[in-house]
């Protein structure tokens, strides 16, 4: 697979254009049939798999299916061709898409940010220990990455320049090589960032959480945490199914305390839908940071994760803000 890139093709945005172009559907809403919804790869996204798990979605879309995407070009993929309407994300890909004329909507964040530099040396405690440092990256260009350069540039370092930063396709790959020692330092998220401690420790070598990401931007940015992951839709099935829209906003806060109250049923059903190991998903579980926040509650601090990308990679978000319309009201 090829690194994600943020930029989109011609072709994605013709396609996109017609996708928009589309009738928004009858005035008398049905259940919507065949819908396929696309997780992120990341643990905070087990609050949407609850909801739709329960049968809380049921009467709304009573045949829906979820998926994992792979990587940020599969998802991309998936929503200009319009295989998905509804989907755990970067908040910045759909930004991107919107100002690029697609009509996606934010309706909620599920997370605060899930960003850690593990390594394996203990003395690694700041940024200013990662000068002239070698630090393995994946998912290039994108949410991560962008991240991790934006929290380094805040500490003063360039990370061009003063990091020897080198990249992998994905979180648990960056992870295995970090646990059998072809790495000394990743940027991982979770649940990727437990699993390599773990099974370090299985190998005998230890590896520290060494930089908190969450922390970093506390203390130059917003104490509420940084706005990586949530939940778009497109704009049509907020007329197609507005009682779809209504059944997630009611079951998705319903869905983040029955995960923190049910660890170990919350652990077999990200083994059964997410492809996370048990064990590993349970011990990571406090990492993940999860918060059900309206997009229109949480719009500050997205504003200002946003601009912050764009003073870094305008082309992340193809160089704007996005629009007032974009963040849904609760």
């Amino acid at each position: 697979m090829r690194p994600a890139s943020p930029s989109l093709s011609r072709r994605s945005l013709l396609a996109g254009a017609a996708l928009s172009a589309l009738p928004l559907g009858d005035a008398k809403a049905k259940p919507i049939a065949g819908l396929e919804i696309l997780g992120a790869p990341t643990g905070a996204t087990i609050s949407l798999v609850r909801a739709l798990s329960s049968g809380a979605l049921a009467a709304a879309a009573p045949d829906a299916s979820f998926r994992l995407w792979r990587d940020t070009d599969d998802l991309r993929a998936a929503i200009v061709s319009g295989h998905t309407r509804l989907f755990s994300t970067p908040t910045h890909v759909p930004a991107n898409l919107a100002n690029r004329g697609m009509p996606l909507k934010l309706l909620c964040l599920l997370g605060m940010g899930h960003l850690t530099v593990v390594a394996d040396d203990d003395k690694i405690k700041s940024f200013a220990d990662l000068a002239g440092q070698p630090v393995l990256g994946f998912f290039r260009n994108d949410m991560p990455d962008l991240v991790f350069r934006a929290c380094a540039k805040m500490e003063g370092l360039d990370p061009d320049k003063d990091i020897k930063l080198s990249y992998v396709q994905t979180g648990m790959e960056a992870a295995q090589m970090l646990a059998s020692g072809r790495a000394s330092a990743a940027i991982l998220s979770e649940p990727p960032a437990t699993a390599a401690i773990m099974l370090a420790g299985q190998q005998g070598r230890t590896l520290h959480r060494a930089i908190n990401l969450q922390q970093v931007w506390a203390k130059h940015r917003a104490k509420n945490g940084i706005p990586m992951v949530g939940i778009a839709v497109h704009a049509a099935l907020l007329d197609d199914s507005p009682e779809l829209i209504d059944a997630l906003r009611q079951a998705l806060p319903q869905a983040r305390e029955w995960v923190l109250a049910n660890r170990a049923d919350a652990a077999a059903l990200a083994d059964a839908k997410m492809q996370m190991r048990p064990m590993i998903f349970e011990k990571a579980l406090d990492h993940f940071n999860m918060r059900i926040v309206p997009a229109e509650a949480a719009r500050a601090d997205l504003t200002l994760f946003y601009q912050t990308i764009l003073d870094l990679a305008p082309d992340a978000l193809a160089g704007r803000l996005p629009g007032d319309d974009f963040y849904l009201a609760p």
